[in-house]
């Protein structure tokens, strides 16, 4: 990895960090996604469109269903 300096207006940065907190990272892996995502080949591209598209609708909640090894594995051994 190599370190870079960027400049860029408070406002900007603020709004940055903002979206990296709700995105669940950092600004400086909201950075890298998003110029990973600008140099990806058009096949990633589409792909990684379409995965960030299907992923902000879903909430990932279980309903409070617990995973369980045993129930998993119930009559398939």
């Amino acid at each position: 990895m190599k370190n870079i300096t960027l400049s860029i207006e408070e406002e900007l940065l603020s709004r940055s960090r903002e979206e990296a907190a709700r995105q669940g990272t950092s600004l400086n892996g909201l950075i890298r996604n998003v110029l990973t995502k600008m140099t990806s080949t058009p096949h990633q591209r589409d792909w990684f469109a379409e995965y960030t598209l299907h992923s902000e609708h879903i909430s990932g909640d279980s309903g409070g269903w617990k995973f369980n090894r045993d129930e998993l594995y119930d009559g398939r051994i």
